[in-house]
């Protein structure tokens, strides 16, 4: 299997065949408002590729972290008369409830920041002692110019970085490009000891210490989006890096194209949101995870609720497909073709979109198989085995309760039409039967007839 690795921009391979343990470390959110389906979108392509790793018995370590420190989270805290540990817990169970609605796996080890601040603290302290960070007033800060490949990742100019960064404010640092380990307490603010003083710990070395400590000094892949790439990202290399002298700190950097809305990045800060929740009230977990991995992993997505409704309606063909009645046929339709181009598809730097295509002429070739009367049994458990591995639930029982998404379905009606066409056809009375094939067909309905009878899937 390869994936595109951000920093040698190339595809890197791993090895399916070694059964080795994988390494995968994913930035998760900040908890200080409701997640959105930007969140929910990262989550499923980083599930998507565990579970297919998983699929293949592979050995995987996962690690999702929780930022539940930050200045985002000091002012809800404050705005809400309340304090970040309270903010963040409703707010990560939040999070967790709608991941577990959208059959994402949890991951082996949670780890939240004001839980690690001694591994933080320790990491700070022997980079100090290196030389390459330094403390002024209680503060700390990582000597930027001393880690010669910083930028490899972003692959920006130094020089133009540090143009940019004298813009900002002087926080007393010997170097603009300087980012922060540790900040010394203000006010009210949350604070922890240590020996610079009571604070709490910069953004960044949070993810690089939680990270050694639960997958060790070098990991597989490290993933997150990619408005993470800088400054996060890279500040992650510099600091792990130099603390280890053991590089690299991942082989992979693997990262998610952004969700859109009306073609401008959804984030909190421009206030144009659509929660998790939301999007669950609207369509069925199987769509919205199609949708997500509908197109490459790296590009970013528009958000449009008529291509989620019309997953939705994908989805209940592939249901209608999967419970169709086989017949006893000895002769089986040969699923190894399909087999072969999803698992290619996968291995080729997650091309889900490959592989749902594979998928779907599955289910076609399935369809195709009833009317020439074949046994379809063991290719409809292929059909599911190969969702099931995407993560994506046809039989989820939300599928048929979505208003808005998709027409109603009435079953009964549709079955009535079946019976009047049948006794049409026995009164050789074509054309009123090939009307109601018609208008079936004009809302959705294709008819399947063989000698066991009329069966209908949705188009």
């Amino acid at each position: 299997m390869n994936i595109f690795d951000t920093l040698d921009n190339k595809r890197k391979s791993i090895n399916l065949s070694e059964k080795k343990k994988i390494k995968i470390y994913v930035c998760g959110i900040t908890p200080y408002s409701e997640s959105h389906i930007g969140h929910a979108m990262s989550a499923v392509i980083f599930d998507t590729l565990r579970k297919y790793l998983l699929a293949n018995q592979q050995n995987v370590t996962y690690v999702q972290n929780f930022t539940d420190i930050d200045d985002k989270l000091i002012k809800a805290a404050k705005e809400n008369n309340s304090d970040i540990k309270t903010i963040s817990t409703k707010f990560i169970d939040k999070h967790l409830s709608a991941l577990n609605k959208l059959n994402v796996l949890k991951p082996d080890y949670s780890p939240k920041a004001t839980e690690e601040i001694k591994e933080m603290i320790n990491m700070i302290g022997v980079l100090i002692s290196k030389g390459i960070a330094y403390e002024i007033n209680g503060n700390c800060y990582f000597r930027v110019e001393k880690f010669k490949t910083y930028g490899k990742l972003s692959k920006r100019n130094f020089d133009e970085m540090l143009a940019r960064a004298r813009i900002e404010i002087d926080e007393q640092k010997e170097n603009p490009m300087d980012f922060a380990l540790w900040k010394t307490k203000k006010g009210n603010e949350p604070g922890w000891e240590s020996p610079w003083g009571e604070g709490r710990p910069g953004w960044h070395i949070e993810c690089s210490a939680m990270s050694m400590k639960y997958l060790g000094q070098n990991i597989d892949i490290h993933g997150g989006g990619r408005d993470l790439i800088f400054p996060h990202h890279e500040n992650e290399i510099a600091q792990s890096e130099a603390f280890t002298n053991s590089p690299p700190f991942s082989n992979i950097w693997m990262h998610n194209g952004l969700i859109n809305l009306k073609s401008e990045k959804m984030s909190k800060s421009l206030g144009n949101i659509i929660t998790i929740d939301h999007l669950l009230n609207q369509f069925s977990a199987a769509a919205i995870r199609m949708f997500f991995i509908s197109s490459n992993y790296k590009n970013s997505l528009e958000y449009n609720t008529d291509l989620i409704a019309a997953n939705e309606r994908a989805i209940m063909r592939l249901k209608n497909t999967s419970q169709l009645k086989s017949s006893a046929n000895i002769d089986h339709l040969n699923t190894s073709t399909f087999i072969k181009n999803f698992h290619d598809a996968m291995q080729n730097d997650l091309n889900t979109s490959m592989a749902l295509g594979a998928i779907f002429e599955l289910s076609k070739a399935i369809n195709q198989a009833k009317i020439q009367n074949l046994n379809i049994t063991y290719a409809q458990g292929d059909l599911i085995n190969l969702l099931n591995i995407l993560g994506i639930n046809i039989n989820e029982e939300r599928i048929n309760d979505k208003k808005g998404t998709f027409d109603k379905i009435d079953e009964k009606w549709i079955k009535s039409q079946i019976e009047l066409r049948n006794k049409y056809r026995k009164l050789k009375n074509f054309s009123d039967a090939d009307n109601i094939r018609k208008e079936l067909l004009s809302k959705g309905i294709n008819l399947l007839d063989s000698r066991n009878g009329t069966e209908w899937i949705i188009q």
